[in-house]
Order: structure tokens, then C-alpha cells, then sequence
């Protein structure tokens, strides 16, 4: 059975977003990736770009991204923004 994906966005002023989702997708260093129900522990940084969130049953919606940190692990998604 999947387990439910909870995903927190973070910047300085609020919490912009705190719900299940289906997938989350951003800009890492990297390249562009994406997190999904079971994903291993992972901790990287993010560079500009938007964040597109999957919230359960309910259409994506996109937030903007200068730069950040995101955290995964146990089924739960962590995103600080730095502005």
C-alpha cells in the first residue's frame, strides 16, 4: 500500500504550503528532480526555478524558487526557501 507524501514549504515570512501531495518537483543543483511516495532520505540545495506540487486530488500548483534546501525522509518533504 503507498503511503501518504506530506510536503512542507518554508520561507522566511511563511509556511506556503503544508499538505499531501502526490509528487513534488524542483530545480537542484543537479538538475530538475523529482519526489514521490517512498523516496530514500535525500538533503540538497536548490537553485532558481519554480517548485510544481501534486496536492492529493487537486490540480499542480507552482511556487517560485530563488534558492533553498530540501529534506526528504520517512515519507515527509521539507522545503526552506531563502526568500
Amino acid at each position: 500500500m503507498k503511503e501518504n507524501l506530506c510536503l512542507e514549504i518554508v520561507s522566511p515570512e511563511s509556511i506556503m504550503f503544508s499538505g499531501e501531495i502526490e509528487m513534488v518537483e524542483m530545480p537542484g543543483k543537479q538538475g530538475r528532480f523529482a519526489i514521490l511516495s517512498g523516496h530514500a532520505p535525500i538533503i540538497s540545495s536548490l537553485t532558481e526555478g519554480s517548485i510544481r506540487v501534486k496536492p492529493q486530488g487537486q490540480e499542480e500548483i507552482a511556487f517560485p524558487c530563488k534558492s533553498g534546501y530540501v529534506e526528504c525522509d520517512d515519507n515527509k518533504v521539507t522545503i526552506l526557501l531563502n526568500s
